[in-house]
């Protein structure tokens, strides 16, 4: 399957302090800027912790063995045991509370802005989600799902991703933490950290068709002249997370025709009995719409009537 680097993601977040694998950004991010990055579910200091590979899995047991004997908090225990230090224990409680919701984030990787920056859905259908959601409670993915804006995979990619993304600046912020004094921090020009962060984002082709001739009328007069136009007989939107375009396949299942010649598209394309397909440009995370003409050109011995429609379409990668 096509992957794609997040460096595109992080771009069209506006995130510029987390370098993507192989994009030669030298942005360093402050220390506020990342906490306010923190996103999703809110989590345990220990989990986060140790997803951030700051701690150990034993080292966590251990503290939290600990923890339930005394009572204490785990931050301190993780400082006294020296799994960490101070400094970097107050930056992950911060952090953890931006997570909660006690402290506020920018909401730039939130699972909407995700979605769109990835080309999952549009900005409009966040909106309407958002809308649906204020009405009816729930999470976002549950209410993007129930629009029809987004599958159930969409949404767990999304938050796949962003978890993922969250957890770089977590990084981050530790890094920044462990390069200062616990008392420096928070100072107006702290010390600046870089880590990389690499993930990997399927390519996807999301086709909707909004209308479709189900019949082929063949009249007397069309077999006179040996072939048939049927203006506007598709209608249809695609949607794509890849620059590199993506290909319309035509495949036939009817011997009713020798060739068929399709307005519509990027060019004019004209197909054999055995089908076609046609290269199309994407715009990253666009909807591109497109209405189709068809001249079909009749094979002879075919009579008048009506006929199920003879082509089927679909979208698949170059």
């Amino acid at each position: 399957m096509n992957i794609q680097e997040t460096d595109n993601v992080l771009a069209a977040l506006g995130i510029t302090g987390l370098a993507g694998a192989g994009s030669g950004g030298d942005g360093a991010m402050r220390l506020d800027n990342l906490l306010m990055l923190a996103a999703g579910q809110r989590a345990r200091l220990g989990e986060l912790l140790q997803a951030a590979g700051r701690i150990t899995e034993p080292q966590l047991a251990a503290a939290l063995a600990e923890q339930r004997h005394s009572g204490r908090k785990l931050g301190e225990i993780l400082v006294e045991r020296s799994n960490l230090s101070a400094a970097e224990r107050e930056v992950a409680l911060e952090f953890q509370r931006h997570l909660a919701g006690e402290r506020p984030t920018d909401g730039r990787l939130s699972l909407g802005n995700i979605l769109v920056a990835t080309g999952q859905i549009t900005r409009q259908q966040l909106i309407n989600a958002l809308k649906w959601q204020g009405a009816h409670g729930g999470r976002l993915g549950d209410a993007l799902v129930a629009c029809g804006h987004a599958t159930q995979h969409h949404v767990e990619h999304g938050l796949s991703l962003q978890r993922r993304l969250v957890l770089a600046a977590l990084v981050t912020a530790l890094s920044l933490a462990a390069a200062a004094p616990v008392q420096d921090i928070y100072a107006a020009e702290p010390p600046t950290a870089k880590v990389t962060v690499r993930a990997r984002i399927a390519t996807f082709f999301r086709m909707q068709v909004e209308h479709q001739i189900p019949v082929l009328t063949i009249t007397a007069r069309d077999v006179e002249r040996g072939y048939v136009e049927v203006p506007a007989a598709s209608n249809f939107s695609v949607v794509t997370n890849t620059q590199d375009g993506f290909i319309v396949e035509f495949r036939p299942h009817s011997d009713m025709f020798r060739s068929v010649r399709i307005s519509g598209l990027q060019s004019q394309i004209e197909i054999g009995a055995g089908g076609g397909t046609a290269l199309n440009n994407a715009p990253h995370g666009r909807t591109t719409f497109h209405q189709l003409d068809y001249r079909f050109t009749l094979n002879p011995g075919v009579q008048p009537g009506n006929y199920p429609w003879p082509l089927e379409i679909s979208v698949r990668a170059p």
